[in-house]
């Protein structure tokens, strides 16, 4: 290697001798050059005398010119050039004498001058031609003087540096020689050069190959160095990722040194993968932070299982296992949090997720409301999942002998707290977000699927532990929020528009018979539970085998993305129909009470999902045992309905038919707004056709028993729930306030009015006249329609019968049962005051009133065939009754009202003190008027034969007061108390006041119309 080194030194150091040489030559000749203008050589080069040259000029270029007469004279007498040692003129003396124009390229003389030439023009004259011709000569003579001032300072200023030029070439030409020389001496060297380099070529080749030999191997380390580098931090970055940082604080332990760092540290690229090792190396609170990062993103983005066991199993050997546990729960109520706020924010036009959560729900436009709803209870959904996914693996670990066991126990314990907590915010959230939402303009079919997907939600609250109390008053609370809503904006409209038909009513059987009316047949809750299945199912997976492993991602679909979710689904599959004369036929056969002892079976999953039986509007006994429907306990069918009844049966079927098919929960309180529409009708009825007074209700008014009239109470409380009414006085709609005009609160302009309100305005004529009888047929028609009323709303318990508990159904048809009993008592009582409306006694009380005892002799009295011959044109006159059953009712009552004046007016006879022969007299008179109304209306129609003799005969003991206390403590329940004391004690004061305190505290006696053994 060094022989090859000193013959390339060698061979360098020739080369650059003969370039040295060559480059020397070349300087020295190149110096010698004239690089100033026109500069003449110096002194040594020589010098040519001016007469030299001048006569060198005349033999080279024939210099001679011709004068002013044409002659031919030498260069020397043709201009100013004849000293040729004058210095030539500068160009400022040329321009003085010459113009500047002809110094311009653009300058043509024969152009210029023809067209500047003045005086000139054809002329015949001589003299004229002449001075013509010599004028032009003249300037012809001036321009050429120019030209020869021109020409002559030009050949002056050639000729004083044309020795120079001379020089110059010679000099050029000796430079032309040496450069020959000096290329030649640079063919020699480089023959030379090529001679070495064809030595040492070999050499110069292994040389280039050890230098790149040693390049690449130290940039093979370099980038080994690199990819060691990145492989440490990508290595340290998925140990992080996958949570397992107590395994990455491990590795940055033995691989913390960083291989030649400071030539990493010069390339660009690895700068930041560096800052990044040293990051998490320098500061070990860096993978403490980490663990709360990976906690982050597997609970609120993707959960993995095994990452997110690596992270809180890392807690515990970084010490930070406490502090992770409550990370872990707080992240859990923030994700249900934002899930719910981000999803209704979304649709909202309030953005801003701080904002209050009134005002996001009531910025939600009604369409995208449902959407909304759903697009968060899926989400929410997922999270359900993940956390019970979450608290699965916590009880496996903690079950299990790992070390980590006891974080786990920690971890679901303080996940289950949060759990309950959350369940409950949840719950309360939604109900705000509920209550604030603009539910008015929502279609009810949509506001129920709305509550159907909220109360899928509400069950799948369940997997976050809260408990059963806690899981019921959610289902309240929630459905609380639909109630609400649906008695504001569905079931008061409906009442309204009740009280609008009646008001409207004629009070004529209607056409429309109840056994030709609609009802839906009994309802099925499985397609309501099919919804809570499909939730239950989907959470349920994460409890399966093998969902750990799976990685926590649910097979099923969540089934608020399903396409049945998206809008209300078509019940019109899950609606059957029939007659309610089909009905009938099969109560009557027992099959509707098997229907009712099978509900218990059909709604066990109900119980789970429903809330409780709201307070009845009418209340019950507290043992509710089976019960028989009232169909099955009744001989006939109802037959008798009017138009304002039918309304409400068609509100019934509404009901039933798209309320209770699409939310079964609501069944019970369903069944009490129809309860609350049928005692609004009920009491209005009741109001304006039976009652006697407007001042006092009709439950405060005599001739009912105290159960009726407490039924009645509650009867009124539900009709004014129905109505919105309060403290008597209710808001009626437009259409329907003219009607009320009479009754209100504050005359022509008030806005609430009397409940119930007047429903006979177009029966004013007959209501009020003695010859219209009163309005007797459309009265009877009004109270027997409640009747019938009331099996309608049984037939609608039986329907809604399979959505609810047997307890609760059976409490229903109790009451059912109680409503019958207290409108029956009702019809009694509108008929019993008709009668005695109606009916002329006025004569026969005159008669009574002047009646004496005979002295020796009883005879019948002219009054018995006057009162039975009224009676008998009365009945003849009258308008017919609706149905066979009420014709007896009728004549039943009309007997019983003619019994019950007999007795007022027989009682103030006492005052007479009467004798055992005026007794007989009228023994005799009441036998004969039973034998009369017997034959003339049929035995049936007495129905209390006795009724007026038992209280004659009680007669003849009344001197003795022992006896007649007796006797009225076993009687007192048939009679009115004014005409037990009248008829006992008129003529005593003082054993009237017995008689009145006997009655009035010892017996409590009521004044009650007698109801046993009368029709229907």
């Amino acid at each position: 290697m060094e022989d090859v080194t000193e013959s390339l030194a060698a061979a360098w150091k020739e080369a650059m001798k003969g370039v040295r040489v060559g480059y020397r030559k070349t300087k020295s000749v190149l110096k010698q050059i004239p690089v100033d203008r026109l500069k003449a050589i110096s002194v040594t080069g020589g010098v040519m005398s001016h007469g030299d040259i001048r006569r060198f000029f005349q033999m080279k270029y024939g210099a001679e010119v011709r004068n002013a007469e044409g002659e031919r004279v030498a260069a020397d007498e043709a201009s100013d050039v004849a000293s040729s040692d004058e210095e030539p003129l500068t160009d400022a003396q040329v321009q003085e004498k010459v113009d500047k124009k002809f110094f311009d390229k653009t300058y043509d003389p024969a152009i210029f001058e023809l067209e500047h030439l003045d005086g000139f023009a054809y002329t015949d004259d001589e003299a004229e031609g002449r001075l013509m011709r010599e004028a032009a000569e003249g300037k012809m003579r001036e321009l050429r003087q120019k030209c020869n001032i021109v020409s002559t300072t030009l050949k002056r200023r050639v000729l004083a540096h044309h020795h120079s030029f001379v020089s110059g070439t010679e000099k050029i030409r000796d430079i032309n020689d040496s450069l020959l020389m000096t290329s030649s001496d640079c063919k020699k060297a480089r023959a030379a050069i090529r001679k070495s380099k064809a030595a040492v070529a070999s050499q110069v080749a292994l040389l280039a190959q050890q230098r790149t030999k040693e390049n690449v191997e130290a940039t093979i380390q370099l980038l080994e160095a690199m990819k060691a580098m990145c492989g440490k931090r990508t290595q340290l970055m998925n140990l992080i990722s996958s949570g397992k940082v107590h395994e990455a604080a491990g590795f940055l332990k033995r691989e913390g040194p960083i291989d030649m760092e400071s030539s990493l540290a010069k390339i660009y690229c690895m700068k930041p993968v560096m800052a990044e090792w040293r990051m998490y190396r320098d500061n070990p609170k860096k993978l403490t932070d980490c663990i709360e990062v990976v906690l982050t993103d597997c609970l609120t983005n993707k959960f993995i299982v095994p990452r997110y066991r690596n992270a809180l199993e890392a807690s515990q050997d970084l010490g930070c296992a406490s502090k992770t546990c409550t990370l872990v729960a707080t992240l859990v109520w923030r994700a249900a949090i934002q899930i719910l706020c981000k999803s209704l924010t979304e649709v909202s036009f309030v953005k801003s997720e701080d904002a209050p959560l009134e005002d996001i729900a009531e910025g939600i436009h009604p369409d995208y409301l449902i959407v909304g709803v759903r697009q968060m209870a899926s989400k929410l959904m997922d999270f359900l999942y993940l956390y019970s996914t979450v608290v699965r693996l916590h009880e496996e670990e903690s079950r299990g002998n790992s070390p980590y066991a006891g974080l786990h126990s920690q971890a679901l314990q303080r996940v289950q707290d949060t759990g309950r907590k959350v369940g409950c915010d949840l719950v309360e959230k939604l109900t705000v977000v509920l209550s604030s939402a603009r539910l008015t303009s929502i279609d009810p079919d949509r506001v129920l699927h709305l509550f159907v997907v909220v109360s899928m939600l509400t069950e799948a609250f369940g997997v976050l532990g809260i408990e059963k109390a806690e899981h019921a008053a959610a289902r309240t609370q929630i459905k609380a929020v639909l109630l609400r809503h649906m008695q504001m904006h569905f079931q008061t409209p409906k009442a309204h528009e009740v009280l609008a038909f009646m008001a409207e009513d004629d009070w004529v059987v209607s056409p429309v018979s109840p056994p030709s009316l609609n009802m839906v047949k009994p309802l099925s809750p499985s397609n309501f539970k099919s919804f809570i299945k499909e939730v239950k199912s989907y959470l349920r997976q994460s409890t399966d085998e093998g969902s750990l492993a799976a990685g926590a991602m649910p097979f099923m679909e969540n089934p608020f993305l399903t396409e049945k979710m998206l809008e209300p689904a078509d019940t019109s599959s899950l609606v059957q129909t029939q007659t309610f004369g089909v009905y009938w036929a099969t109560a009557k056969t027992g099959c509707a009470a098997a229907t009712t002892a099978d509900s218990a079976d059909n709604a066990s999953t109900m119980r789970d999902v429903e809330t409780g039986l709201e307070t009845a509007p009418v209340s019950a006994p507290a043992n509710i045992q089976d019960t028989a429907t009232l169909a099955s306990s009744v001989d006939m069918p109802p037959s008798v309905l009017t138009s304002s009844a039918i309304s409400v049966a068609n509100a019934f079927l509404e009901y039933q038919a798209r309320i209770a098919v699409r939310f079964p929960p609501l069944a019970a309180d369903i069944l009490g707004w129809c309860e609350e529409l049928l005692c609004l009708y009920f009491y209005t009825v009741v109001d304006s056709f039976v009652s006697v007074s407007r001042s006092v209700p009709i439950e405060h008014q005599g001739d009912f028993s105290a159960k009726a009239q407490r039924v009645l109470a509650e009867v009124r409380a539900a009709g004014e729930r129905a109505v919105g009414a309060v403290n008597g006085q209710y808001t009626p709609k437009d259409h329907i306030r003219r009607l009320c005009s009479g009754g209100g609160a504050g005359g022509a302009n008030a806005t609430t009015f009397r409940f119930p309100p007047i429903v006979w305005g177009r029966l004013s004529n007959e209501f009020t006249s003695a010859a219209q009888q009163f309005a007797l047929g459309n009265r009877t028609v009004a109270c027997q329609s409640v009747l019938s009323l009331i099996f309608v709303y049984e037939a609608t318990i039986q329907t809604m019968s399979p959505l609810l508990p047997a307890t609760t159904v059976q409490s229903y048809m109790l009451r059912c049962r109680v409503l019958y009993e207290a409108a029956h008592e009702v019809l009694h009582v509108c008929i019993h005051r008709l009668c005695q409306a109606i009916c002329p006694m006025e004569s026969v009380c005159k008669s009574i009133a002047k009646l004496k005892g005979g002295k020796d002799e009883v005879m019948v009295s002219s009054y018995v065939a006057q009162l039975v011959g009224s009676m008998k044109e009365l009945n003849e006159r009258r308008v017919p009754m609706p149905t066979p059953a009420l014709e007896s009712v009728f004549l039943q009552r009309l007997i019983f009202a003619a019994q019950a004046v007999l007795v007022r007016e027989y009682s103030k006879l006492s005052k007479k003190r009467m004798s055992d022969l005026f007794v007989m007299q009228l023994q005799v008179d009441v036998q004969f008027f039973q034998q009369q109304v017997a034959s003339v209306f049929g035995k049936s129609s007495v129905v209390v034969p006795d009724y007026v003799l038992r209280l004659v005969k009680a007669g003849f003991f009344a001197d003795d007061k022992a006896q007649c206390l007796q006797w009225v403590r076993s009687n007192h329940a048939l009679y009115y108390s004014v005409d037990l004391v009248n008829w006992f004690g008129a003529a005593d004061k003082p054993f009237m006041l017995q008689l009145e305190d006997l009655l009035i505290r010892e017996l409590r006696h009521q004044d009650i119309l007698p109801m046993d053994r009368f029709a229907l």
